[in-house]
């Protein structure tokens, strides 16, 4: 848990003996987290792991006061809400009657003057919506006095029926088609629900799509739609600063190359990300040639010792495909592999989204299939066409006890797509990861797409 502290809040805790440097900025934001030196993960910096005591109690911030209790929008992004967070362990034992007493208490505390204005100058306060906080009371008083000051617009929270929506509004945006990211699908995003709160909003004619965070709110695209983006890219960064106030968090994701010039025109700071790995797909299909040999050899080495055959995947494989992921996910921390920080956030975040493409893959557009050895599922992968020349691969699992099973799911996923049509193979960026990096290489990519995010340069 990474508390919110106010300007005040943090200068408050400096002055009682906290880090300036543990605050990303001093207009209000979350405490970074530290290792926690009493064992694994992290902690906040104020709680003293010897004593299980905060540091800094008698002047913590509201986030701190209020928890176990939690504020949250409602799934319509609507309504404040007043909840309790089941998390907590003692939430889970208390008698529910002792929440019934004690919030008509908490509602009326937080809706004192002073409250709703330290919610109103920072709305990050108030969480997205999340399943396993359960909701107690509406705050109109809040939810009035915070949309008071913010502009009028209305974002809806996305869902799998807005896929149409978003793939039409894709499909007209210059600068999307011939070599498309990644990021220019309605899955690529919408797996990634559990983690991160998707949200679309029409700006001066074209369509948005933002992304929330603990952190604040940020777009995942450039502004969809057809004509000149000057205007709704404007009144996306207006939306944003309202919201995040001086975060970092606020910027445009995933910003194609065709799109750098018009924005630097424009004034905005753009800065290179990962590229994704784009591959011709008869390449990785024939791995002819010495520069093929290793994964040629792995592949040979597969069917040699076990014989697979790539089959569709089918809705039965979900738990199936769940279980490997679990398995392959060990394996990869039992080799070392785990070891990196960010690569063990990315495994741990990772299982959701494969749940998600696995049990909505027909509704999502996805291309599934699977590897059976024994009549045990072995290797799993998913993609989807990103235009008619291009097919993506948006996830692959296979067991890392058996060599090569991963380079042949790799290639028949590929011989599958070949035959239906592709030229291309993408198969996304390598999330900044080295062995990933490496991976990737190893295939020889043929070109590396450009992907870009763009901010507002400092005022």
């Amino acid at each position: 848990m990474r508390p919110f502290f106010t300007s005040d809040e943090i200068r408050a805790a400096v002055a009682a003996g906290l880090t300036p440097d543990l605050f990303p900025t001093t207009d209000g934001t979350q405490i970074n987290l530290i290792p926690n030196p009493a064992g694994e993960g992290y902690i906040c910096p104020a709680f003293d792991s010897e004593t299980s005591h905060c540091r800094i109690y008698e002047i913590r911030p509201l986030d701190c006061r209020l928890y176990p209790f939690a504020l949250m929008w409602d799934a319509e992004r609507t309504h404040v809400l007043l909840g309790w967070d089941t998390k907590c362990p003692y939430m889970r034992e208390a008698p529910s009657s002792l929440v019934d007493q004690a919030v008509d208490a908490v509602a009326q505390w937080i809706e004192a003057d002073e409250r709703v204005d330290a919610l109103a100058q920072n709305p990050r306060l108030i969480g997205r919506f999340q399943d396993d906080v359960i909701a107690l009371r509406t705050l109109e008083r809040v939810t009035e006095r915070v949309q008071r000051g913010q502009t009028r617009i209305r974002r809806q929270t996305l869902s799998i029926q807005d896929r149409g929506r978003i793939e039409a509004a894709l499909a007209v945006t210059a600068g999307f088609q011939e070599a498309p990211l990644a990021a220019a699908s309605f899955a690529y995003h919408y797996i990634w629900k559990h983690r991160l709160t998707y949200t679309w909003a029409e700006l001066q004619g074209h369509l948005c799509l933002f992304a929330e965070s603990p952190d604040g709110i940020f777009l995942a695209l450039p502004p969809l739609g057809e004509g000149p983006i000057d205007q709704p890219t404007a009144e996306a960064f207006r939306l944003m600063r309202e919201w995040n106030g001086d975060s970092s968090v606020t910027r445009m994701d995933n910003v194609p190359e065709s799109f750098v010039p018009a924005l630097r025109a424009l004034g905005y700071a753009v800065r290179e990300k990962e590229p994704d790995y784009l591959y011709a797909a008869a390449e990785l299909v024939d791995l002819a040639g010495d520069a093929y040999r290793s994964p040629r050899a792995a592949c040979n080495r597969f069917v040699r010792e076990y014989g697979g055959v790539l089959e569709p995947y089918d809705a039965r494989d979900q738990t199936a495909c769940v279980s490997l992921f679990r398995e392959w996910r060990e394996q990869k921390l039992g080799t070392g592999s785990g070891s990196d920080e960010w690569a063990n956030a990315l495994l741990d975040d990772a299982l959701g989204a494969h749940e998600t493409a696995l049990s909505a893959h027909s509704e999502l557009g996805l291309t599934g299939a699977v590897v059976r050895v024994g009549g045990r599922i072995r290797a799993y992968t998913m993609g989807l066409w990103l235009n008619q020349s291009v097919f993506c691969i948006l996830l692959e699992v296979a067991d890392r006890d058996m060599v090569g099973a991963g380079a042949f799911v790799f290639r028949e996923f590929c011989r599958q797509a070949l035959a239906k049509g592709a030229c291309w193979i993408n198969t996304m960026d390598d999330s900044g990861l080295p062995s990933l990096a490496k991976a990737k290489r190893w295939y020889h990519p043929a070109r590396l797409l450009p992907n870009y995010v763009v901010t507002e340069l400092r005022r």
